[in-house]
């Protein structure tokens, strides 16, 4: 369960309330009946804002316990922030300002949401708001701090906390263990490296084809499109036995995430794991438990997840191309997940891909005239790519890859632009804005790839 510390500003003496000062003498010693009065005043207004704050966060966000501290004095705030070290990062409500709390707050350096109510703590988001810039700061000054839209930020701080508890296995013989925990370091995402032979002996190889037959059929029967049944069954049965053993991987090792290096434990050069996952990763997106991922591509699981933890949309990787004479962008893999949004569910066909050397690709055709944020990560470097285009049809031929969305986008942009792998995860929808600020909460800088 994602925990967030709210961290509510309120010194007694400021804008708001009576704005002598400096703020914290009076709270040295003992003070005057009169200047209790006028604490007690500003309290008594703070404290409405706060109920009703904390009311809304909960009917918001239900699954998250938020547990507040009133710092009204900087060693409040300090005895909040050593309660907190371990927090992924602070919901920040300031109410009364100016007080040096936040720079105090940003000196933790922690993400942080900080919603400004404009009366009291207005003066400080326009005093630091260039020092925010520079920070993993998302910030937002009204006087209607516990409207939806005030208080939709804290997703974003939500998303990050549960990358951080996230657990990914990454099934591949190349030594990728360096370049892992780098990921994990910016991340926040927990790796376990497993060779395929590790997997092949103890989870593939022990399950049978009686096992994966209902489900094999069960992706033939609602498929569109299946044309060769001959060649395609053996391949199809493999993969559905790779996805009960994977079932069992992430169990057991109560992961929520997997990747495969399918090109490298399939090589010309010799078989290690002879079942694709193509419909493996479709049943997994749809079953909705795991987040999975092609190719041991670490950088793309990270797109897929904030795909899924911020937005509820479902993503994988796909290899982008241009066509410069019509001004579109083909996004080829052999699957994409046919459950993009909720309540959407694509139609699908099972069909042979690369001239008809693969034979359990998936042709997943996505809405025309729908829009498509890809995202591309580079998280060694803290670099988020994307750009936005537009669905123009769905190309079912041989070449490549089985699934090809046609898109409409800048593609002059992309070519002088493009960074972070080939790899883009296409996710449904316009959700540019989103994104940017999710990068943002990350410390990731943000590169608009179809931008001139």
């Amino acid at each position: 369960m994602v925990r967030l510390p709210v961290l509510i500003l309120e010194p007694p003496l400021g804008a708001v309330g009576f704005p002598g000062g400096p703020s914290f003498k009076y709270l040295q010693g003992g003070v005057s009946g009169e200047v209790a009065s006028w604490f007690e005043t500003f309290w008594k207004w703070a404290g409405d804002f706060e109920s009703r704050v904390l009311s809304r966060l909960k009917a918001l966000y239900p699954d998250v316990e938020f547990t507040p501290y009133y710092a009204r004095s900087i060693d409040d705030l300090e005895d909040a922030l050593t309660k907190e070290t371990d927090a992924v990062g602070y919901v920040v409500v300031d109410l009364q300002g100016p007080s040096g709390m936040v720079q105090r707050v940003l000196s933790a350096g922690k993400p942080v949401i900080f919603i400004a109510e404009s009366l009291g703590g207005g003066g400080d988001y326009l005093l630091y708001n260039r020092l925010l810039e520079q920070y993993p700061v998302l910030g937002i000054v009204t006087r209607s701090i516990d409207s939806d839209e005030a208080l939709s930020l804290v997703k974003y701080l939500i998303a990050l906390a549960r990358l951080r508890e996230t657990h990914a296995i990454v099934i591949s013989n190349r030594d990728l263990s360096n370049w892992l925990s780098q990921v994990s370091r910016n991340t926040g995402v927990r790796f376990t490296l497993m060779s395929g032979g590790e997997f092949v002996d103890k989870y593939y190889s022990k399950v049978t084809n009686d096992e994966a037959k209902p489900i094999a059929e069960a992706w033939v029967k609602g498929a569109s499109h299946y044309p060769e049944p001959d060649k395609q069954w053996p391949e199809v049965l493999k993969s559905a036995r790779l996805y009960i053993a994977v079932n069992r991987l992430l169990e057991d090792y109560k992961a929520n995430a997997v990747t495969i290096d399918c090109l490298g434990l399939r090589s010309a050069s010799g078989v290690v794991l002879d079942a694709w996952p193509c419909l493996t990763w479709m049943q997994l997106w749809l079953d909705g438990k795991y987040v999975p991922m092609c190719e041991a591509d670490a950088n793309s699981l990270i797109a897929a997840l904030i795909g899924k933890y911020l937005l509820n949309t479902a993503g994988s990787a796909t290899d982008p191309v241009t066509d410069e004479l019509t001004g579109e962008v083909i996004y080829y893999h052999c699957y994409l997940p046919i459950n993009p949004k909720p309540g959407i569910r694509l139609r699908y066909s099972i069909i042979p891909s690369h001239l008809g050397t693969r034979y359990a690709a998936v042709n997943a055709e996505y809405p025309v005239g729908s829009e498509l944020t890809a995202v591309g990560i580079d998280a060694v470097n803290r670099v988020m790519h994307i750009h936005v285009s537009r669905v123009t049809g769905n190309e079912l031929s041989l070449p490549a890859c089985g699934t090809k969305v046609i898109a409409k986008g800048n593609v002059k942009a992309l070519a002088g632009k493009w960074g972070a792998g080939w790899h883009r995860v296409p996710l449904l929808g316009n959700h540019k804005d989103e994104l940017k600020k999710m990068a943002k909460i990350m410390g990731f800088k943000t590169i608009e790839e179809d931008q001139d």
